[in-house]
């Protein structure tokens, strides 16, 4: 069947029209009509944010650091009726900008292959075995950084109170725990994740890093494995 560039163009054309055009910056947001309820919702990342710990103290930016840039990425979850259900936002770091030896070293984590999962999920079926699923929200949030890295300010934090006559440009946030985007934030979440496994008894090989088992004294074992 023959289409014509025409046709293509006119059924893009609808489509872009019925959905909605997520913003790409604050800005945008401040313009719409729907401003106060992406407010809230940028004001409760911030708050989850400042939860975890992931941000250090607002200081004045040294000479010879180079913060690394953010942006926030805002989604809207609609229904079948195409109405919008919830608004979300996150506050993803800007990687490019991280220097390597600077602001991370090692990046690798490893991942569990297709093989190995079908292989465990055959093994509890075959064995009738009990398997249990979880989910880490924010799952990077929890790795702690290896590197000092240093973030602009994103705006809805505060600036020191000596700041009333100075640009935020000229200050930086200290970043505690990895953030999305950042290069080594799956391998923090890794190390902090296995190293717990490991404190609480658990083992795993070089060959297949993603697999912990423990035995207890009555020889049965249990494995944890990360997907």
């Amino acid at each position: 069947m023959f289409i014509n560039d025409a046709f293509t163009y006119s059924v893009a054309q609808e489509i872009i029209d019925d959905d909605e055009i997520e913003p790409c910056s604050v800005a945008e947001c401040q313009h719409g009509a729907d401003w106060p309820k992406w407010k809230d919702t940028i004001q409760a990342e911030l708050d989850s944010l400042s939860k975890r710990q992931v941000f250090g103290p607002v200081v004045p930016c040294l000479p010879n650091v180079k913060p690394v840039g953010h942006k926030w990425v805002f989604v809207q979850k609609c229904n079948e009726k195409n109405e919008v259900m919830l608004y979300k936002a996150r506050l993803v770091v800007q990687g490019f900008s991280q220097r390597l030896g600077i602001d991370h070293k090692e990046t690798y984590s490893p991942v569990m292959d297709v093989i190995t999962f079908c292989y465990l999920v055959s093994l509890v079926v075959s064995e009738k075995l009990n398997m249990q699923l979880m989910d880490v929200v924010t799952a990077y949030l929890y790795g702690d950084l290896d590197t000092e890295i240093y973030m602009k300010v994103p705006k809805g934090l505060s600036l020191p109170n000596s700041s009333d006559s100075k640009p935020r440009s000229v200050y930086a946030i200290r970043l505690r725990r990895s953030l999305y985007g950042l290069k080594q934030s799956g391998q923090m979440w890794y190390t902090r994740l296995s190293d717990y496994l490991i404190g609480k008894g658990y083992k795993n090989d070089d060959l297949c890093p993603c697999v912990f088992i423990k035995k207890n004294k009555f020889r049965i074992c249990n494995c944890s494995s990360l997907c």
